[in-house]
């Protein structure tokens, strides 16, 4: 059994060495000939010229960015390469020495140069692609459909952050996804390869999951790409980029206003204060409103990595670890019941002991440490319910979508979304805010609005009104 170990880590550091030099290459090659094509004038200067006279800003942004993404890739391998060397400096050259820099070098980068090589051939054998499969009936549960216009690429694009902020968060909080998404927390040192690691099939889960959410809220395809996805790969992956690239990585008042690699470096943390933070990948809204925001403390310093023990350069135990756990403590598990828990519970989830969960331990951090205590959904809604905000602007959006997109509603869509509204909100709040509602109604393509008449019996609000208007033809 020894032996069979012995060699198939054997196996999989020639794996490594293969992937290592064969991603290296890959990257370097490619940088230096769009450098020199940039040098004639063909490179990036060339396509941002193109991209302007367009008017295709988001694709100059997004050339930036992965030009950005380039240079610290290769900056952080290289500067790994040489700390494993400059920590063998003062031996001389020997076998002992040679296997000591592999060594370093393995420990930071085997696990995602492998996860790297997985990735990029799993995807040759199983022709899988989910947005692909369902293009054809993208928009099958959509209650609407929304424009091209200006706002609605701001209300598609919070749409996906959402839809991210979802799967993210339950591929932390259901143990059966965290097995997925366990890989890509593992890295004991966060580079910006980090970014390469997903288990094989974590996105095929998450794209389906992705994709209700972004049906029922009216999204487009189109809209998905090149523009969204190019952001959403692109900055998820500059995100990622170390403290030895970018040093504090909050970038300065940006930090106010996007996630950045300080946020990321948050999320990868195993520290009580950041276990299951910071879910979002370009814009904090959804973690902001759902509470999960948390910004780096310089008090508490970053522990990268998962909470059990894990060597990362055995990368059966690295991507398959998790799957082997979930199954030997449903096995030791008694009750049908209880093993049906521990497939969905959080991670640390057991029937006698609830003082692993993630939420139980940084819960007791905070209570022994109040003063690190960031701004939660538990403060946050209190207020906003508190002047009733919430209800107003949940009736306020809904409006604003039926004005917006009258074209897009069938009356049925209009009745759900309106159904909705009332069951939480009050029609007095719309008779106060916007009195001229029955003509805004109107232009929008009504023939008629009831705005607090009796009718039937009782008082017809906005959204129940909507339900009896008629459409011009």
């Amino acid at each position: 059994m020894n032996k069979t170990k012995t060699y198939w880590r054997y196996f999989e550091n020639a794996i490594f060495i293969v992937a290592f030099f064969y991603i290296s290459w890959d990257w370097i090659s490619n940088f230096f000939i769009y450098l020199y094509n940039t040098i004639l004038g063909k490179g990036i200067i060339a396509d941002i010229k193109g991209q302007i006279k367009t008017h295709s800003y988001n694709d100059t942004f997004m050339t930036l960015v992965w030009e950005l993404i380039f240079i610290i890739t290769l900056w952080e391998i290289g500067l790994i390469v040489f700390e494993g060397f400059q920590k063998e400096k003062e031996r001389k050259w020997n076998s002992y020495k040679v296997n000591n820099i592999f060594k370093y070098v393995s420990q930071k980068f085997k696990a995602t140069f492998l996860a790297s090589f997985i990735g990029i051939f799993i995807p040759l054998l199983i022709k899988f692609d989910v947005f692909a499969l369902v293009k054809p009936f993208f928009n099958y549960f959509s209650l609407f459909k929304i424009n091209f216009e200006w706002y609605s690429w701001i209300y598609a694009y919070l749409v996906w952050e959402l839809s991210t902020w979802v799967w993210h968060y339950a591929f932390h909080r259901v143990r059966f996804f965290w097995c997925f998404h366990s890989p890509h927390h593992a890295p004991d040192d966060l580079t910006i390869t980090t970014a390469w690691v997903h288990f094989f099939a974590e996105g095929f889960i998450t794209t389906f999951i992705q994709w209700i959410i972004l049906s029922l809220a009216g999204f487009r395809y189109e809209m998905l790409f090149p523009a969204i996805f190019a952001i959403e790969v692109g900055w998820g992956t500059f995100i990622h980029a170390s403290e030895r690239s970018l040093k504090s990585g909050r970038l300065g008042f940006l930090k106010h206003l996007f996630i950045t690699p300080s946020h990321h470096r948050v999320h990868h943390a195993k520290n009580a204060l950041y276990m299951d933070t910071n879910f979002c990948t370009f814009l904090p809204f959804w973690d902001w409103i759902f509470g999960t925001l948390q910004p780096l403390k310089d008090e508490v310093k970053i522990e990268y990595g998962i909470t059990r023990k894990l060597d990362t350069t055995n990368f059966i135990d690295f991507y398959f670890g998790e799957f082997f756990l979930l199954i030997k403590d449903i096995k030791n598990t008694n009750g049908i019941k209880n093993k049906v828990l521990i497939f969905i519970k959080p991670p640390g989830w057991n029937p006698q002991n609830k003082d692993h969960l993630a939420a139980t331990v940084r819960a007791a951090f905070l209570k022994e440490n109040p003063g690190l205590k960031s701004y939660t959904k538990q403060n946050f809604l209190k207020k906003f319910y508190a002047k009733k905000t919430l209800p107003k602007t949940i009736y306020l959006l809904s409006l604003i979508l039926i004005f917006t997109h009258a074209n897009s509603f069938s009356q049925k869509s209009r009745k759900v979304i309106f159904v909705i509204a009332d069951g939480i909100c009050y029609d007095n709040i719309i008779k106060q805010h916007i009195p001229n509602l029955q003509d805004l109604i109107k232009k929008r393509g009504f023939t008629q609005a009831y705005v607090g008449e009796e009718k039937d019996g009782y008082s017809q609000t906005p959204a129940i009104s909507a339900l009896k208007m008629g459409r011009h033809k």
